[in-house]
């Protein structure tokens, strides 16, 4: 139930008129969102200049704003995440494990939260998730602080995230695994640069990679900076932000992969593990074994249940590519992102074609991390930036429309009730309506209709899209709409004939799994000019949430 207040209750926080929805679960006894006040605002570093030297709980309406930029989604951290704005970094300590992930962009409300120094380290402690935290955006991506070893001295980035260059682990830690998966035990590691500075490095035995061996090169380092004491700790987020290949200090170890990058000679999939994110951005092509893809839903990988390594695939966003066309572990891959609209997405993606696992892919992009590991990003996706084996495979578009930043190209109108399509971020980018709000149902009309598609010339045309849909009251209230005399604007519901499209497979309506609708044919509408229509009706007696996430018509 959470889930349908946090939905409405985002209108509150951004206008009466424009939803940002959420697909996580959630729980509707807990208040919406909208209800956390504001009070006066601040920033971090005000926050810090707050604390008297003895635990102070704050009795003020007061809130700060700022990114998440540590969780626990690897594991090595638990009941805490870290929060940088502008002005500096503190550490949240939590009441209950989750809610919060890194990308997170939040209004943290102070009222009854207890600042405190622990063992060195500024916190707010007590924080509910429901109750203290607002969010406002996901995904937003904050660059590391580029700093040295004996710069973290004194702990002045505490709670930052910092990357450190030049580094490795002591010689005597790197026959070791990064700490205690068998006794689930924390332990700590050292990490020197070539001056013999040190640090250590703190690791969970719960962590997802806490059997993973150390690296034993030297390169750089992206971590969550803390202490505990005299001692400055460093927290790993994820191992894609460790690129430990190179040589060391003494000039012993290092080097991983091969291939020089180019389209003739691409690196392999080693080559583009070992040399993520790093200084600057190495970028070339890299070519491996196509072997699954993400997950809907998923928006951090921590395990190896987060990936799809055969059908059916839920996700067009992503490909993973591995040395060995048989590879099951995540942490062996590479994650090619598949750019919206492009070719590269459109013939390679496994949910769309899934005779496509197994072959051969290379990509020209850049090696920084994706969904938290090893990544292949900022392809253009056009065919001159990829190749694979037997090519083709996705059809070719006539229209595309994926939602990934906004309802894009699709019109929406009101016809009853205040209730309006808005966006969410997930699955990539859905358009969503709803007809409840603030814990009551309304009467809705509400049409999202497409621009003008021409099928011009065009044979075998087809439509497809990708929905989910909860609390369904009758699929009756969710159409799919064709029409070919629609003017292109004002009111769908008194201008054009619209008929309805049937033949899709349809989302179950009681969940948020996103589901392919499968191909309907759109022959009897060839050579003309067509608008593609979704209708939503709800009433004061119940209400469905209809998330759109694709639309295709291809040929």
């Amino acid at each position: 139930m959470f889930k349908k207040i946090v939905f409405h209750s985002l209108l509150l926080l951004i206008s009466l008129s424009f939803y940002l929805t959420s697909c996580i679960d959630q729980d509707f006894d807990q208040p919406p969102s909208g209800d956390i006040p504001v009070g006066e605002v601040i920033t971090i570093e005000q926050v810090k200049t707050m604390y008297n030297g003895q635990y102070y709980k704050i009795d003020t309406a007061m809130s700060f704003y700022g990114v998440i930029v540590g969780d626990e989604t690897s594991g090595n951290i638990y009941k805490n995440s870290y929060i940088q704005d502008a002005t500096g970094a503190i550490n949240l300590r939590l009441i209950n494990s989750g809610g919060l992930y890194v990308g997170d962009s939040v209004r943290v409300y102070l009222k009854g939260l207890i600042l405190g120094d622990y063992s060195g380290v500024m916190q707010l402690d007590s924080v509910d998730v429901d109750r203290n935290i607002v969010k406002l955006k996901t995904g937003v991506i904050v660059e590391p602080e580029l700093v040295t070893i004996t710069e973290l001295s004194g702990g002045a980035y505490n709670s930052m995230l910092i990357q450190l260059n030049d580094v490795e682990f002591s010689a005597s830690d790197t026959s070791k695994t990064w700490s205690d998966a068998i006794g689930l035990t924390t332990q700590n590691r050292t990490l020197k640069d070539c001056n013999n500075n040190t640090v250590i490095v703190r690791t969970s035995g719960y962590a997802n990679f806490a059997n993973v061996s150390l690296p034993d090169g030297n390169g750089t380092f992206i971590a969550i900076a803390s202490q505990f004491n005299s001692d400055i700790q460093l927290y790993v987020r994820d191992l894609g932000e460790i690129n430990l290949s190179g040589e060391r200090c003494d000039g012993g170890g290092g080097g991983s992969g091969s291939g020089s990058g180019t389209q003739e000679d691409p690196w392999d999939v080693a080559f583009g593990i070992a040399n993520q994110n790093a200084t600057p951005y190495q970028v070339g092509w890299v070519k491996g074994y196509i072997v699954g893809a993400v997950k809907s839903g998923i928006t951090s990988i921590s395990t190896n249940d987060d990936i799809d390594y055969a059908p059916p695939f839920t996700l067009a966003t992503n490909v993973l590519i591995a040395d060995d066309p048989e590879e099951n572990n995540y942490q062996n891959c590479v994650i090619v992102n598949l750019p919206a609209g492009s070719p590269l997405r459109s013939d390679v993606n496994l949910m769309d074609n899934p005779d496509n696992l197994g072959k051969w892919l290379s990509v020209n992009g850049t090696l920084r991390t994706y969904f938290g590991t090893a990544g292949l990003r900022d392809s253009s996706g056009e065919n001159s930036d990829f190749e694979f084996e037997g090519g083709g495979g996705g059809g070719t578009f006539v229209f595309l429309e994926d939602f990934e930043s906004s309802v894009g190209t699709f019109s929406a109108f009101s016809i009853t009730g205040d209730q309006v399509w808005g966006w969410g971020s997930f699955d990539g980018g859905c358009a969503v309506m709803s007809g409840y709000s603030q814990g009551s149902d309304f009467e809705n009309e509400d049409w999202l209709v497409s621009p003008a598609i021409s099928l011009e010339g065009f044979t075998g045309v087809t439509l497809s899209f990708r929905e989910a849909i909860n609390y369904i009251i009758t699929i009756d209230d969710m159409k799919v709409l064709i029409s070919n005399d629609y003017a292109g604007s004002g009111n769908p519901s008194e201008n054009g004939t619209w008929t309805e499209l049937t033949g899709f497979t349809r989302a179950q309506g009681n969940n948020w799994t996103f589901v392919n609708s499968g191909d309907v044919s759109l022959a009897a509408y060839e050579n003309q000019t067509i608008y593609i229509a979704f209708k939503y009706l709800s009433t004061t007696a119940g209400s469905s949430t209809w998330e759109i996430s694709k639309v295709e018509v291809k040929y």
